[in-house]
């Protein structure tokens, strides 16, 4: 079997020895990373590791799967692979816990209106404290949209806080994720957490009830613009909603909208439709947004726990056995 690594990321020797020890007779192949691996030699590769699929599938006649390094799949909808059989793998499970501390962190700064309160220091003005007054996250319910592992870990967290949680998905009658988890014993693998599930067509029935609003749900064509101008206006004015997922999931403009008009408290965004966003993109003059560069799903050891997603994932491809997290590319993740 030859893996070929197309990676931003140096996979170091010690990496390379479990893996091979993990897999006897493996052949790793590494090359310098390209945005576009339909510039690399594939003729002879069995597998491949890599953030872009290669679109000619003919110059890769071996080619029997491809691991994603990451958690989303939304690069490969409408691809040339998803009418073939090779499989694709996500690093869904990776980015579970560090996410998951974003979300919260976002959520408690929101609660503490730090935005403002950051602003006492270069101001050197004392504030008016009760104006600037905090609630409490417990006793408040988190509606969750999309709950996999990140959604999931984020329910633990919040419920920890003493949140109740609701749950969106596509299919909420699907409870248990047999998916990877790089942190055993964190998420919400059986799906005890939430109070109550809700599927599609029935965000008007579970939005209302929130208090704060996480989008974890992944990038596809059902999903964009899932929260839109419609889904806004069902919200209380006092929610915060934090939005993780993908750019052109929460409708950007009425977003902007809803926070200018006070019609939403305070919104925390980590992903935008243009990425790198502009110095004069809109939402930079749009207030109680807290804005970062995509950075929820940056952090230090991604790259152990991706390793041991792959080295699991190579075990099962030469055993035969089901891989983790394959793309339903009906589904489109």
């Amino acid at each position: 079997m030859k893996l070929l690594f197309n990676s931003p990321y140096t996979l170091d020797p010690a990496d390379a020895a479990a893996l091979r020890a993990a897999v006897p007779g493996i052949e790793i192949a590494t090359v310098p990373f390209t945005s576009d691996p339909d510039k690399l030699a594939g003729a002879d590769v069995d597998a491949l590791v890599t953030e872009q699929v290669p679109r000619n599938l003919a110059a890769w006649p071996k080619l029997r799967w491809v691991q994603l390094m990451s958690a989303g799949s939304n690069q490969i909808v409408g691809h040339p692979i998803g009418q073939s059989s090779i499989p694709v793998t996500t690093a869904s499970g990776t980015h579970g816990v560090p996410i998951a501390q974003y979300i919260t962190c976002s959520a408690l700064m929101l609660a503490h209106r730090m935005p403002q309160l950051l602003e006492f220091k270069p101001s050197r003005k004392w504030p008016n404290r009760v104006a600037l007054a905090s609630f409490t996250l417990r006793g408040r319910t988190a509606g969750i949209l999309g709950y996999g592992s990140i959604g999931r870990e984020s329910a633990r967290q919040l419920a920890a806080l003493g949140m109740r949680i609701l749950c969106y998905k596509r299919d909420p009658a699907a409870h248990e994720d047999p998916g990877f988890n790089a942190w055993p014993g964190t998420g919400d693998p059986q799906g005890e957490l939430p109070s109550a599930w809700y599927g599609p067509g029935q965000l008007a029935e579970m939005l209302p009830q929130c208090d704060l609003v996480v989008v974890t749900v992944p990038s596809t064509p059902t999903t964009e613009s899932l929260v839109g101008v419609r889904e806004l206006a069902l919200l209380k004015p006092s929610a915060h909603l934090v939005h993780i997922s993908r750019g052109g999931v929460v409708d950007e403009t009425a977003l902007a909208d809803a926070l200018r008009a006070g019609r939403l408290a305070g919104a925390a965004v980590d992903c935008f439709v243009r990425e790198p966003t502009p110095s004069d993109y809109p939402l930079f003059d749009v207030p109680n947004l807290i804005m970062t560069p995509h950075m929820s799903g940056v952090y230090d050891s991604f790259f152990p726990a991706f390793n041991a997603l792959l080295r699991e994932n190579a075990v099962r491809f030469v055993a035969g056995r089901p891989l983790l997290n394959v793309v339903n590319t009906v589904a489109g993740y």
